[in-house]
């Protein structure tokens, strides 16, 4: 049976959850599937971030599920990407072999690259916002983009330029 899934890394669920975006994620997509590394990430055991108990609360509403990560001996082309990103891409290259139709939500560079090079489709976490633009489900994605810029969270202008030029604005 060939589904459509969705595997987030951390980045992009905290920086949806920074701006209070997260709902985003499951309008567009019901369902997203993160690795028990992801998880950890997100949910650190100590030095929580303010965003820790919006994504446990997301966590347990169930839209957001954790995945088990294949046991084979799959290793990134890049020993310098971070173990979630990894796990991510891992993941989502095991569902595509298994004939899924996947998409990643990473915005690390070093992961996206990974990504490319294992031919897995991937999104940022602006082009979320501008796929709901596009989708109806918010009126502007200019706001949400500089609140996000604003909140600290690395998101280049050239990237900002981008999906607002996608999306008209």
């Amino acid at each position: 049976m060939n589904r459509r899934v969705v595997i987030a890394d951390a980045g992009p669920l905290i920086a949806l959850a920074r701006i209070d975006s997260l709902f985003l994620l499951q309008e567009l997509f019901e369902r997203v599937y993160i690795t028990s590394v992801v998880r950890d990430e997100i949910l650190p055991a100590t030095a929580a971030f303010p965003e820790t108990l919006l994504l446990a609360n997301t966590l347990l509403e169930g839209w957001i599920e954790v995945a088990t990560i294949p046991e084979d001996d799959w290793k990134p082309l890049n020993p310098g990407i971070d173990r979630g990103e990894a796990s991510a891409i891992h993941i989502a290259r095991h569902w595509r072999d298994a004939g899924d139709t996947v998409l990643l939500v990473m915005d690390d560079r070093a992961g996206r690259l990974e990504a490319s090079a294992n031919d897995i489709p991937l999104i940022g976490t602006a082009a979320v916002i501008g796929l709901a633009k596009t989708e109806g489900l918010i009126p502007v994605a200019r706001p949400l983009l500089e609140r996000l810029a604003r909140s600290g969270y690395y998101i280049g202008q050239s990237v900002i330029a981008a999906v607002l030029a996608n999306v008209n604005e």
